[in-house]
């Protein structure tokens, strides 16, 4: 047996986690893994086609140790080349090994291939029979039998992709899903975990399963990998949930070069919006005789007479022409060129941006085989029977993304993400097709100044976008009105968040209004709930409602006067005590707010009638905080269990505060997030007196909100603008001198 530590791999130095993964390779291929020196995972299948190494098809018929530098740092380096028993001289592919000195918490595996490999129809077929999601795999963990048996896990399935728990045993992936894979002992509070994913390419592998083995290789439906295809995998370790999500993104960052999103990045992301997606009322259906054209001014018009500072507006499918009707939950026919509908906007795209004024998100679908880019542009496509991908992406979107001129576009959504991969047989036959086609479009996104929403996105096309910066955020949620828990953004968020993408909860209807004459009618029965997470999720909050229906206090308590969203630090997730309690998708959410002299608070949210605890919010009953209840206006000191009433939509939210020389600082109670940290840019506590540095914009008025340890009695005063800038407000104590 190889132990890497011999390699030098494991020398003492400053590293980014305190967590260990010890890797121990046998001279035959096989390994173990310890976590923080318990045992954890070990593996011997490799597979190329219907050659396999447990089975003996495939042997070892040289290994190395060596070194080298990638984005992570140095590595040590292990690497092994395999050939089928028989035809040894034929080095079908080798596997590496990497471990790094300078973080000890991570494993890098690699399949290279020296030399052509076809996968011709007799593989294909084999997978087929063995219901193999992937033609190669490496590396391939052990499921039955070993370390692992007792650990739990959870990974992501499905478009708009969703948490579902399991355990190595059961694990199973799905079409373009299953990763990450996060696999952790449920049984120790620390929740100790490991996260497994593409680190490269990610449209070009797949998660596979066999009965004894789980793991990852080049995905099946691929008909040739070329001489030089490298692709790796990342194992990363962490203790909690959220914490290692993060740490394994910060890990798929660091490789990828992408900065974390910027959630005040322009005037889309940081703000309120108008929206007009499956499920509003201005889908495809504008209450009236009138087109969009005349009857969009009158609804600007109409949030103007509220004074709601909508800061964008967002076009959906309903403005380009395709190749086919449209069926209710918004599928049906491909574009067929992208720009305007004379029945929807006559005078054209541009007129309609003069009357608006507003940076705009505009949606977009799958290529339809008929497009006018097809037929009148000069770049050639690959079709196959119901949509089309260009063969040069990067060239054709540095095109397409010139031709709006004048439309105000400010951030491109590609929606029917599933739809164009499935229905474009290129994507699935060659490598690296699927990466190059979303490379290509968040470069020309980017080269142009817009950024790009995904919608409707498989799992691995949501991890493709570690690598684009211009790919800001992605819809975390299913169509408004048509899923089930369409407002239940956390488990995605974890996934989401780690790698930088910001988790948009869709559009939906702020009142509770009957909305007759639009597509949807409703009535929204928990209008506080969608804007809740809307805002708790980052991104941006876009109400949906007609004309004359629009509850404007409730879309206000996310916002400045301005529009800008009032955000915590980062988004709302699923806390881990879910993950301890055994439920990884149950509906108890997290969220915090940083504030210089204040400290971290917490927010705190649940579907359900359930106690809340202290270690749903990462503390302790000691711990010096209180807890208000948004809905009720109660406070009580935080104790282990805190019973919390929940409010007339039946969910429960708090704002879970520290105390600061006996005062709590409650902040804007009128707002969802009342201690966001563009909001208060420092606090000041003392015995005698409270000060606050408070942030606003001109004409604002802001409510703000203390209590005192002693009573518990609310206390609030407002300040107002004339001017945008910083103020300074005092609170003095009411507290007797005894105290």
């Amino acid at each position: 047996m190889v132990d890497v530590r011999v390699l030098g791999v494991f020398a003492s130095i400053v590293v980014a986690t305190a967590q260990h993964l010890a890797l121990n390779v046998r001279s035959n291929g096989s390994f173990e893994i310890s976590h923080n020196g318990h045992a954890w995972l070990s593996g011997q299948e490799v597979i190329i086609g219907p050659h396999s190494s447990v089975t003996g098809d495939l042997v070892v018929v040289n290994s190395s140790e060596t070194s080298g530098t990638d984005p992570l740092g140095r590595y040590q380096a292990k690497t092994f080349k395999w050939s089928a028993r028989g035809a040894e001289s034929k080095v079908l592919m080798h596997t590496s090994f990497r471990t790094y000195a300078s973080d000890l918490g991570v494993v890098v595996f690699e399949q290279y291939f020296p030399d052509d490999l076809a996968i011709g129809k007799e593989w294909q077929a084999f997978s087929k029979r063995s219901s193999r999601a992937s033609s190669t795999v490496f590396p391939g963990f052990s499921r039955r039998g070993g370390p692992a048996d007792h650990l739990a896990c959870f990974s992501y399935h499905g478009v708009f992709p969703q948490l579902e728990g399991c355990n190595v045993s059961s694990y199973k992936e799905s079409h373009q899903g299953g990763v990450p894979l996060v696999i952790y002992d449920s049984a120790d509070t620390d929740l100790p975990m490991v996260v497994f994913s593409p680190l490269s390419t990610p449209m070009a592998h797949h998660m596979v399963t066999g009965d004894l083995f789980f793991g990852a290789g080049i995905k099946a439906t691929v008909e040739l990998i070329p001489a030089g295809w490298s692709q790796l995998f990342v194992l990363s370790a962490g203790k909690g949930i959220n914490a290692g999500m993060l740490d394994w993104g910060d890990r798929m960052l660091a490789f990828t070069g992408k900065p974390r999103a910027d959630m005040y990045a322009d005037d889309v992301i940081g703000t309120i919006g108008y929206w007009t997606d499956n499920g509003g009322y201005y889908h495809y259906d504008t209450g009236s005789n009138m087109t969009y054209e005349e009857v969009l001014p009158k609804v600007k018009a109409y949030h103007e007479s509220l004074g709601v500072p909508f800061r964008h507006w967002q076009f959906d499918s309903w403005f380009y022409p395709k190749d086919g009707d449209v069926d209710p939950g918004g599928g049906g026919g491909a574009v067929t060129n992208w720009t305007a509908l004379p029945s929807v906007f006559p005078t054209g795209m541009a007129n309609i941006q003069s009357k608006l004024g507003l940076p705009m998100v505009m949606h977009n679908r799958q290529w339809s085989i008929k497009s006018d880019y097809i037929k009148q542009e000069p770049f050639k496509w690959y079709s196959s029977q119901k949509a089309s991908v260009p063969v040069d992406p990067a060239a054709f979107f540095a095109y397409f993304f010139q031709q709006q001129q004048g439309w105000g576009l400010a951030m491109y959504e590609q929606d029917w993400m599933c739809t164009e991969y499935d229905d474009v047989e290129v994507l699935q036959t060659n490598i690296s097709m699927g990466d190059l086609w979303l490379r290509g479009m968040a470069d020309g996104a980017a080269g142009s100044g817009r950024t790009v929403q995904y919608c409707m996105p498989y799992a691995n096309q949501v991890l493709s976008a570690a690598a684009y910066p211009a790919v800001t955020n992605a819809r975390a949620t299913g169509d408004y009105f048509h899923a089930k828990d369409q407002w239940a953004v956390g488990g995605t968020s974890l996934f989401y968040w780690a790698i930088g993408i910001i988790p948009f909860k869709d559009g939906f209807y702020s009142s509770t209004h009957k909305q007759t004459g639009g597509q949807t009618v409703g009535p929204e029965t928990s209008p506080d709930r969608e804007a809740l997470m809307a805002t708790l999720s980052c991104a941006m909050v876009g109400p949906m409602d007609g004309l004359g229906l629009l509850n404007s206090s409730r879309v206000m308590s996310s916002c400045r006067k301005d529009g800008t969203i009032l955000k915590p630090d980062r988004p709302i997730s699923t806390t881990d005590a879910c993950f301890r309690l055994g439920q990884p998708a149950c509906h108890i959410y997290h969220t915090f707010s940083e504030i210089q002299g204040l400290g971290r608070a917490h927010y705190f949210f649940s579907s359900d009638n359930v106690a809340m605890t202290a270690d749903m919010v990462y503390l302790k009953s000691s711990d010096a905080y209180v807890v208000y209840n948004w809905y009720t206006g109660e406070l009580s000191r935080l104790g282990e269990s805190n019973k919390l009433s929940p409010g007339y939509e039946g969910h429960i939210y708090a704002i879970v505060t520290p105390v600061q020389q006996g005062w709590v600082v409650l902040g804007e109670v009128d707002k969802y997030v009342p201690l966001a940290k563009i909001r208060f840019t420092s606090i000041d506590a003392s015995n005698v007196v409270l000060t606050l540095q408070v942030a606003g914009v001109a004409g604002e008025v802001v409510r703000l909100c203390a209590a005192e340890l002693f009573d518990l009695k609310v206390r609030c005063t407002s300040i107002a603008f004339s001017a945008s800038g910083t103020q300074k407000v005092s609170m003095a104590t009411h507290r007797p001198t005894y105290v």
